[in-house]
């Protein structure tokens, strides 16, 4: 009926680990049990039963459900979004999602390349996996590398397409979603894989890459990826839901700059090491392993020439 409702019960707790225990009910600060239930699902069910309200106890009319086509418990779970709305209101910002902010171009979404086979991983451009996107870097791989006639053909052209500055995250088949790594200049010349999400923010005078990175470093923002990237058979997946997620809009560009000065002056800084290092590395007259030419995104002539005879 179109009145209707469904109760969703979300313990955080629930069944077994691994190995066979009994995953109890504990106190995140000291990891001692709370429940002298076996788990938060008893108690969230026992509670209901009484009509007593559980944490995570969300009562949904049917229609939007149909509308959105989810039927997870953890989709509807007010408790991923106290942490941005608290935020929001400590400090008198406003929320925009990035829907919203696709809609009002100031920023562009789009996918990765492709996986290269694993007998098609001999060369010197590194190939991103999603596991690759760790600590708002990308780390690469000296075994995930392919040659240049292999990148164009996951490019479709002569160039990745993609720029210094973009954000880059995995949207399925990982752990880490919403985990983000930033590409410095002359970082361009890689494979990524399709799994992903490349976010370039387009011209605008208040959003920068770096006021883009703060603010989804923020924990009450990675929070919120929790609730939208759901399984999908046996893998995480965002599917359209990443749009949801909410993001404080800068009160205006000085205030951005400075919240952000950080991870601007990291970053900036991290690159013009880079950029020495490359220039050096590449005045020398020595030939290095293949992880110190892929880790700055150097062409080995060597490697180069080596991948083309076999090509």
């Amino acid at each position: 009926m179109p009145n209707d409702e469904v109760v969703f019960l979300n313990p955080r707790t629930c069944g077994i680990y691994k190995n066979g225990g009994i995953r109890y009910k504990t106190d995140p600060a000291t990891g001692e049990r709370t429940s002298e239930v076996d788990n938060e699902m008893i108690e969230a069910v026992n509670s209901y039963l009484r009509s007593q309200r559980s944490e995570g106890e969300s009562h949904v009319p049917i229609e939007p459900i149909f509308e959105s086509k989810v039927l997870v418990p953890t989709y509807y779970d007010e408790r991923y979004s106290q942490g941005i709305n608290e935020f929001l209101s400590t400090l008198d910002l406003e929320a925009i999602s990035i829907g919203e902010l696709l809609d009002q171009r100031i920023i562009k979404i789009r996918g990765g390349h492709g996986s290269p086979a694993n007998d098609q991983r001999r060369g010197s451009i590194p190939y991103i996996k999603v596991s690759d996107i760790r600590g708002l870097r990308i780390n690469v791989n000296p075994t995930n590398l392919v040659s240049e006639v292999v990148a164009k053909r996951f490019w479709g052209g002569e160039d990745s397409q993609l720029r210094a500055w973009d954000l880059i995250t995995p949207n399925r088949a990982s752990s880490n979603i919403g985990e983000f790594a930033i590409l410095l200049p002359r970082e361009e010349k890689i494979v990524i894989t399709k799994e992903v999400f490349v976010i370039r923010i387009l011209n605008n005078s208040l959003w920068s890459p770096f006021y883009l990175l703060w603010a989804l470093s923020l924990r009450v923002v990675r929070e919120q990826w929790r609730r939208i990237a759901l399984m999908q058979t046996n893998r995480e997946d965002c599917g359209e839901r990443y749009k949801e997620i909410i993001l404080p809009m800068p009160k205006n560009k000085r205030w951005a700059e400075s919240v952000s000065k950080p991870f601007r002056e990291y970053f900036t800084l991290l690159a013009e090491a880079k950029g020495r290092f490359i220039a050096q590395i590449a005045e020398d007259p020595f030939n290095y392993v293949a992880n110190v030419y892929s880790s700055t995104y150097a062409m080995s002539e060597i490697d180069e020439e080596e991948n083309n005879s076999m090509e």
